[in-house]
């Protein structure tokens, strides 16, 4: 039964190309993993041809293979796939071989993964970061030139998986966003293009992605972008994330959930409305609702609302959620009256990292910025971006780096350290937050 799932699967994905001249196939990108719980796993890759293109996951412990129980896809106008599948039925605590299979090309088990141990408290890190701008042209040896490196050295750290804290991919010019073909292209490019520590840190490491305005449209764009629908399937279909069930409620949100933490992966850009209002928002009704739910019964011990944008800065560069003074007060107020414990935001966006700490109705907050990995970093004192009286003394780093958070303890007792750590894969900055401190007293 499950075989002829799988074959009824293929036969609609390669449909999807009928009509266009037929191609050899030719695995173009991926894989890429996904969302991975203790028992399934979600992977992406992108191919050309039409056939039995599949994905297997072989357990060599066990001799026997996984076939996908459900899939998706989308298809370009030259017939390039996007194909994300989704195992389940999967044990805990077991390593998984990627067997890519092409119909004519053969098959490519070059990347694994594992599952999630069936305990619910155990030591792990992850690795955080936001702000990747992949050149694929010819400026790509120079610009931005020796940060290529900093993904040899996320690898090398080890993180149990990834969080992209927005601006993934960057779409630079409008040829990039103003069409499905236009952000198509760049997100396959860089995906088949860029260098081979990027493309292995996708391939080795569990990602989830939230976006920010350069992954969504032009820069600073809002839900006003005529095209936000399309930079939703784009990004649904390159993003392996594990999304609500319930699609009638657009957005590129999510929650998951990691041993004893849990992940608010939201959505600043879709329903963000035009600053300056004080009633105006960047979450939106709908969205609030569901992340108030979330969290209200959500029983991790540390949970992580992840934004684009800085949430507890008292410095007014660029964007931040003071821009929409109301629904951030809103957000805050929620935590502290509930007492919601263990919150703790991860944000990106400003080309630089800070920790920045505020005492919320007497709920102690922090608010964890790492950025960029790639990008540009700005001068922060020129453009009065440095001044900040909530930034935890010492914790600002301004160069090209990525963040560990490191979650360690006993239950009951946890701890997570965070490490700002350079392009060169050196430690720069280092800070701690214990669990029982993030409640209102």
């Amino acid at each position: 039964m499950r075989n002829i799932f799988l074959l009824s699967i293929l036969l609609l994905i390669s449909g999807s190309v009928i009509g266009q001249k037929s191609q050899k196939p030719k695995l173009i990108a991926g894989p890429v993993v996904g969302s991975v719980t203790k028992n399934s796993a979600k992977i992406w890759i992108a191919y050309r041809g039409q056939g039995n293109n599949m994905l297997i996951l072989g357990d060599t412990a066990e001799k026997r293979v996984y076939y996908p129980t459900s899939a998706n896809s989308i298809t370009d106008e030259k017939g390039n796939i996007t194909l994300t599948m989704e195992f389940t039925g999967l044990k805990p605590d077991h390593k998984y071989n990627i067997i890519i299979s092409i119909d004519g090309w053969g098959a490519h088990a070059r990347y694994s993964f594992k599952t999630q141990s069936d305990t619910s408290v155990k030591d792990f890190n992850f690795l955080i970061g936001s702000c990747s701008l992949l050149q694929t042209d010819i400026t790509q040896g120079v610009f931005p030139g020796g940060s290529n490196w900093i993904f040899y050295y996320m690898k090398r750290k080890r993180g149990d998986f990834m969080v992209w804290l927005g601006d993934n991919v960057y779409y630079l010019y409008k040829k990039h966003w103003s069409s499905f073909e236009g952000m198509f292209k760049r997100n396959l490019k860089i995906r088949k293009t860029y260098n081979h520590f990027y493309r292995d840190l996708l391939a080795t490491t569990p990602n989830y992605a939230m976006w920010d305005d350069h992954d969504y449209g032009p820069n600073d764009a809002d839900g006003t972008f005529a095209l936000k629908d399309t930079a939703l399937l784009i990004f649904k279909n390159f993003w392996p994330n594990t999304y609500p069930e319930n699609e009638n409620v657009k957005g590129n949100f999510f929650n998951f959930k990691y041993y004893d933490t849990e992940f608010f992966m939201t959505d600043g850009r879709y329903y963000r409305e035009k600053a300056g209002d004080s009633a105006s928002a960047m979450l939106g009704e709908k969205q609030m609702l569901w992340l108030k739910n979330k969290l209200m019964f959500s029983d991790a011990s540390f949970k992580f609302i992840c934004l684009g944008t800085q949430i507890l800065t008292a410095n007014a560069f660029g964007e931040t959620y003071m821009d929409y003074m109301k629904e951030r007060n809103e957000l805050l107020d929620f935590i502290a009256d509930n007492n919601i414990k263990g919150v703790v935001f991860l944000t990106g966006d400003k080309h630089f990292s800070e920790v920045n700490a505020l005492k919320w109705k007497g709920y102690p907050m922090y608010d964890i910025t790492c950025s960029p990995l790639t990008s540009p970093t700005l001068p922060r004192r020129l453009l009065g971006a440095y001044k900040n009286e909530n930034r935890v003394p010492k914790s600002d780093f301004g160069f090209k780096n990525f963040g560990r958070v490191s979650l360690s303890g006993e239950a009951g007792n946890r701890v997570a350290k965070l490490e700002f750590i350079d392009q060169t894969g050196v430690k720069k900055r280092e800070f701690t937050i214990r669990a029982g401190e993030l409640q209102k007293k």
